[in-house]
């Protein structure tokens, strides 16, 4: 917390004393990069003002790389890969080994079977016997969580990791004594996969969408939302993929898709903290360069058509009413994405912004409202997000005008100066905020050379913002916020719809 206030504070102390550009050589001086042979790339941004260091493993795959058959495997590999490998989390490898097949043919017998014109309800059950015992035969051969006890006993703190549908994130921090047991750890994971617990760990996945998707009001409109917004693009499909696909994925269908994607071309490896750049390059010589060749993944050739038309749902629930709008808009290499988050600061975001002032903080209409672009991904054009969450008495039509009311007014005036300058200031001290974080700061960076083709441009967003102009931003509405290239999808009381 301390490191935090002082780089924080630093950095505001520059911001506020500064015009407009800001030069961020001092923070970029600190960042070096290098390559290995077998094609992976390693950025280190050191910080030597802590003996503690931060690890990020970035893989370029997410959902849409995935296919019909397969959604959510993505996410279910990011599980499996905190299960250890032959050498961790087993008390007998090798009798662990000879169940994988049995139980995986067992498996297969039961989609067979399941997939039959007529399936056999009782061979199915009686083939489910068979596997659950064989489950719970493996369990006993298992030490649970031995990769995340290992890092515990050595100082480790937040191992954890994300799937989106751009990325695969996986993440910790050790005292920077330990550098070596990160490189040990994190290389034997991605050379010497072992996919145990397979059957348990996509039962917790299930468990997961049950929780967050099929259960919960919000999280089916936001599924919707994405399906009836995108025609063609893999961007159609949540990340944790239907229930469906889900139960079908094989042990052998996540080896295939790690050996396709888990390669040295398709990572990119950051380390930030107390480590100078001829150690890392030690351990990385060391231990990372036994991970295979390969080419980094290419941008999906699928694009999405132009929308004809508005599109518009509604789902019926027993649950607060909810308005979310999303508009399409472009991916962020594109020049006028940077722009998009001016329009949230001038839009929804912080109370002096027009509709968070309007509708929640003096009519009171609504209890909350937001606004994002890059949903739910920004490597490609996706949506400009808009919701909406009425107070009680107001319908989500009632909202959707005032929504409308905000966008006519920034289509026909420009904002005024002391408007945008403000929306403006509240970005950048956003922006300075993420840069206060050495891990958030390094996975952006990373994010940024996959996806942007350059770790450097994190920093040049925040001198971005200093261009927009009023005329941008009236453009950006009257080119994007159109009813023609939105969808507008609702959560209504069920018995109070129209």
């Amino acid at each position: 917390m301390i490191r935090f206030l002082s780089v924080f504070l630093a950095l505001m102390l520059v911001f506020c004393s500064m015009g407009t550009a800001y030069d961020f050589s001092g923070i970029e001086s600190r960042v070096s990069e290098f390559t290995l042979a077998n094609g992976l790339k390693f950025i280190l941004l050191q910080d030597n003002s802590v003996p503690v260091a931060s690890f990020v493993t970035y893989v370029n795959v997410g959902s849409s790389n995935e296919r019909i058959g397969v959604w959510g495997i993505s996410h279910l590999l990011e599980h499996l890969a905190f299960k250890g490998t032959s050498e961790i989390g087993s008390k007998d490898v090798n009798a662990e080994r000879k169940l994988f097949p049995k139980m995986d043919k067992i498996f297969a017998d039961m989609r067979r079977e399941e997939l039959l014109p007529e399936p056999d309800p009782d061979k199915i059950a009686a083939l489910k016997e068979k596997l659950d015992k064989l489950i719970e035969e493996a369990g006993q051969l298992v030490v649970n969580n031995e990769f995340d006890t290992i890092l515990k006993r050595h100082g480790g703190v937040g191992l954890n990791a994300f799937t989106s549908t751009d990325q695969t994130v996986y993440f910790f921090s050790l005292p920077a004594n330990k550098a070596e047991l990160w490189a040990y750890l994190e290389s034997s994971r991605f050379t010497d996969p072992f996919f145990r617990e397979f059957y348990k760990e996509r039962e917790v996945v299930k468990e997961e969408r049950r929780v967050r998707t099929d259960n919960t009001p919000i999280g089916k409109l936001i599924e919707e939302l994405q399906a009836l917004a995108f025609k063609d693009h893999s961007y159609k499909m949540s990340v944790i993929g239907p229930m469906s696909n889900i139960e079908s994925i094989s042990r052998q269908d996540v080896q295939n898709y790690f050996r396709e994607n888990y390669h040295a071309g398709n990572m990119v490896i950051g380390v930030t903290g107390d480590i100078n750049e001829k150690q890392l390059r030690a351990l990385a010589e060391k231990y990372f360069s036994r991970i295979p060749k390969g080419p980094r993944n290419t941008r999906i050739s699928t694009i999405e058509p132009p929308q004809l038309g508005e599109k518009a749902m509604t789902i019926y629930e027993s649950s607060q009413p909810w308005l979310v709008l999303g508009y399409k808009c472009p991916d962020v290499r594109h020049p006028d994405f940077i722009k998009f988050s001016v329009l949230d600061n001038v839009f929804t975001a912080g109370r002096t912004s027009r509709l968070q002032k309007r509708v929640v903080i003096d009519d009171k209409k609504a209890l909350a409202v937001g606004s994002m672009a890059g949903f739910p991904g920004s490597k490609y054009p996706g949506l400009y997000l808009v919701f909406a969450l009425p107070n009680s008495g107001v319908t989500t039509d009632e909202l959707l005008g005032y929504v409308e009311e905000e966008i006519a007014a920034l289509k026909e005036n420009p904002v005024g100066e002391e408007e945008l300058a403000s929306a403006k200031k509240r970005l950048k001290a956003s922006l300075m905020r993420r840069m206060a974080n050495d891990q958030g700061l390094l996975i952006s960076l990373l994010s940024a050379e996959v996806i942007q083709g350059s770790w450097r441009k994190v920093f040049w967003a925040y001198n971005e913002v200093d261009a927009v102009s009023a005329a941008d931003l009236q453009k950006l509405v009257q080119d994007y916020l159109v009813p023609e290239k939105r969808t507008v999808t609702r959560i209504e009381k069920k018995g109070e719809g129209k």
